[in-house]
């Protein structure tokens, strides 16, 4: 005998055309999708579908993180609305203010975002999550002081995903390159294949942590902002070959150690965000033909003027969008440098994060849930936000 509930959420879902339901429903934030499948068993098998997940998935909109320059919540910028939700807060009796620390490596920090899961250190642990299923892990195997993430990503095989850092040797003086696999017991190292001497030579000095400095993934390779260790070039890495290379940033780009740099993708395109502190300047390149590395400029006037103090007040996203902030407040322009207003901040020192957030329901078998009281049993120290409303235990783990 059907309930009340389900004959009113059965017959609302009927006065719409069958194939418009799931169009609908895969633009909704992972939050109302999860209660929409309470309307009917019609809907609840949509939004468990696996192809449905991947859609749902790909309509979901980038989100940069942000994070308070003392332990407080990792949050998520809307750029449509210019609002800030909590993602990830700590759970402390009193707060820790960051310059406090011994070590910056204690406080929350985003080391890298893919396929919707976040690579996340505290306390020197680290920890993989997802935060709109509220699953995760702790990654034991990278406790070690020493070590630095240099990038996040998603291999050829599915479900699959790794994390490439770096140790130093301290024997020897250089450092050596490993592989973690996501539910791995053990990481691997990595021969360094290299194009050139010069290239393994710059691998010896180190990389930039993907904490300021994250790969952005382009023609299925990992590619870095220009290192310091690489002569200021652009370092490639082939995630198939495991490999790496460098090409050259545009030679116009007159780059110094006070400038920052930010790659990213822009229509399709390498591009590379460039802002030269000390004149407060700020171009964008982008590479019009890969194969002939044929870079265009696009000078950028900023509607703010950031205070020129690290960290860098000022990041850039892909496709242009970026966040500018100005005395502890935020504010978001566009590729042009105009602006799209102030971002709905109420929390003092800001501190803008390289990593975006693109929402995904998949559930992972190497990931655990967090029991429904919102206790992370697998990182006590953290709670996700939103979490009473939106569990879904019960629905069949899927890969992606």
């Amino acid at each position: 005998m059907a309930t009340r509930e389900t004959e009113r959420g059965s017959s609302s879902s009927s006065q719409l055309p069958e194939d418009m339901i799931p169009e609908i429903l895969a633009r909704l934030p992972p939050k109302y999708l999860l209660r929409s499948r309470a309307v009917c068993k019609a809907w609840r098998d949509i939004a468990a579908d696996t192809e449905f997940i991947r859609k749902h998935h790909s309509h979901q909109p980038l989100q940069p993180l942000v994070l308070t320059r003392d332990v407080g919540p990792l949050k998520a910028v809307h750029l449509a609305s210019n609002k800030c939700r909590v993602v990830l807060r700590v759970i402390e009796r009193v707060p820790i203010p960051l310059f406090f620390l011994h070590d910056a490596r204690d406080a929350l920090m985003v080391h890298g975002s893919c396929g919707g899961l976040l690579l996340i250190s505290f306390n020197k642990s680290f920890f993989v999550c997802n935060p709109a299923t509220r699953q995760g892990a702790r990654l034991p195997l990278l406790l070690q002081n020493d070590l630095d993430v240099l990038g996040f990503y998603k291999h050829d095989d599915p479900g699959e995903y790794r994390v490439l850092y770096q140790q130093p040797d301290a024997l020897q003086g250089w450092y050596s390159y490993h592989i973690l696999t996501v539910g791995s017991p053990q990481a691997r190292s990595i021969q360094l294949r290299t194009s050139s001497a010069d290239v393994a030579a710059g691998l010896a000095r180190g990389l930039e942590s993907s904490c300021a400095s994250p790969p952005v993934l382009f023609r299925d390779s990992l590619h870095w902002s220009p290192q310091e260790s690489q002569g200021g070039d652009i370092l490639v890495f082939d995630r198939a070959a495991e490999s790496f290379s460098r090409i050259s940033p545009p030679a116009e780009a007159m780059l110094i150690e006070d400038d920052h740099t930010q790659l990213f993708e822009m229509e399709g395109k390498l591009a590379m965000f460039c802002w030269h502190q000390i004149e407060n300047k700020s171009v964008i390149w982008f590479m019009d033909n890969y194969e002939q590395m044929n870079w265009v400029k696009l000078s950028i006037k900023l509607a703010y003027q950031p205070i020129p103090l690290p960290p860098c007040p000022i990041v850039l996203y892909q496709e242009g969008d970026m966040l500018v902030e100005v005395s502890d407040k935020l504010f978001h322009c566009d590729k042009m440098g105009i602006s799209q207003g102030a971002v709905d901040w109420s929390a003092r020192g800001v501190a803008i994060t390289p990593h975006m957030l693109k929402e995904n329901l998949v559930l992972h078998e190497f990931l655990q849930n967090q029991r429904n009281d919102g206790v992370c049993e697998w990182f006590p120290e953290l709670e996700f936000a939103d979490g009473s409303d939106t569990a879904i235990s019960g629905v069949e783990t899927q890969t992606d």
